[in-house]
């Protein structure tokens, strides 16, 4: 089963498992920070979640960038209109 790098330090990441009773439950850790899921009867599943956290580290990433960008950009083209004669204030 193939585990992605962990989203946090791109580090490894790995199965752990224990046994509780008779039950056998999964977790994903990263070797390295040490970010883990939760604990899971089923590794597919943890392998799933954990796979998945790539996805939304990707996405806060950009919502993060363009979060930071809007309003710098908003103040560029404000500048910029206010250069060129396209002024909102007359």
């Amino acid at each position: 089963m193939k585990l992605q790098c962990c989203p946090c330090c791109k580090g490894r990441a790995y199965f752990a498992d224990i046994l509780v009773g008779d039950l056998r439950m999964w977790q994903v850790t990263c070797e390295l920070c040490g970010l883990s899921t939760e604990y899971d009867d089923d590794r597919v599943f943890c392998r799933d979640r954990w796979n998945l956290r790539q996805e939304k580290n990707s996405l806060t990433v950009w919502v993060t960038g363009l979060g930071v960008l809007s309003p710098l950009l908003a103040a560029v083209f404000f500048l910029l209109g206010n250069l060129v004669g396209v002024g909102i204030w007359k």
